[in-house]
């Protein structure tokens, strides 16, 4: 996916987990951060990405989609990893496991009570839905989801065991938005439940996968198979201060 007229300015400070002030062209303005959980990459000094808002009645101009960091640029759109995984599902780089090519994609789609990010048909006639979690939290070379609790990934999880169990093929897909990650793991710290779920829809029969991305100020696009490990140790404690003696 790209974005249209990207503007490059400094990090400042976030008010609050909605806006950022940032200086562009030697003026501190007020920018919207199109991610709300508790990135541990803004920090005062580094260099974000910004595209112009389409709304022109907003009181900010801006979104804030980017950061770049001593990894390189890390994408922080929440909005970003669905647009990036439809296109890898439309073009079948994205590989699900026992669909060998997917033919139908359909977004936003109604089940039970919840709505997942797509439903799709495979060249077989299997039908699926697919969840997608956008990660920006890494320690070294480990990312981890979630940054802060949340209540309705689990929720999602819980539904694509149903799913599984109706008869749909069910996939949990997080998307990499952080550069050099060698393998994907739950942050027990912030929810030790949401790792004992995805176990349960693991031995279920529901696949997660784990998909890196390559991100520039302006784009991100589609990267490698990331391994995903419910046992791999991260340490958020430890996140919080490596990003905080970063530049």
């Amino acid at each position: 996916m790209d974005y249209l007229d990207t503007v490059l300015a400094i990090y400042v400070d976030r008010p609050n987990r909605f806006v950022a002030q940032v200086r562009l062209n030697h003026q501190i303005i007020v920018a919207h951060v199109k991610n709300t959980g508790r990135t541990n990459i803004l920090i005062a000094g580094r260099t974000v990405a910004l595209v112009p808002a389409t709304n022109n009645k907003r009181k900010t101009c801006f979104d804030l989609i980017a950061v770049r960091t001593e990894k390189g640029w890390i994408n922080i759109d929440s909005q970003a990893p669905n647009i990036v995984v439809k296109e890898g599902l439309q073009n079948n780089s994205i590989a699900l496991p026992g669909i060998n090519q997917v033919i139908r994609v359909h977004p936003e789609m109604q089940y039970q009570d919840v709505r997942f990010d797509f439903f799709g048909e495979g060249d077989q006639q299997q039908l699926f839905f697919l969840e997608v979690k956008g990660v920006t939290l890494s320690q070294q070379n480990v990312a981890a989801f979630p940054d802060s609790p949340s209540q309705r990934g689990e929720k999602h999880v819980r539904k694509l065991i149903s799913a599984k169990q109706d008869g749909y093929h069910a996939f949990l897909l997080f998307l990499i938005q952080v550069p050099d990650i060698q393998i994907v793991t739950i942050n027990r710290a912030i929810q030790p439940t949401l790792a004992e779920t995805i176990k349960i829809a693991q031995n279920a029969g529901v696949h997660v996968l784990a998909y890196g991305t390559h991100v520039k100020p302006g784009r991100m696009t589609l990267g490698q198979p990331i391994p995903f490990n419910l046992a791999q140790p991260f340490n958020f404690a430890l996140a919080l201060e490596e990003a905080a003696t970063q530049k």
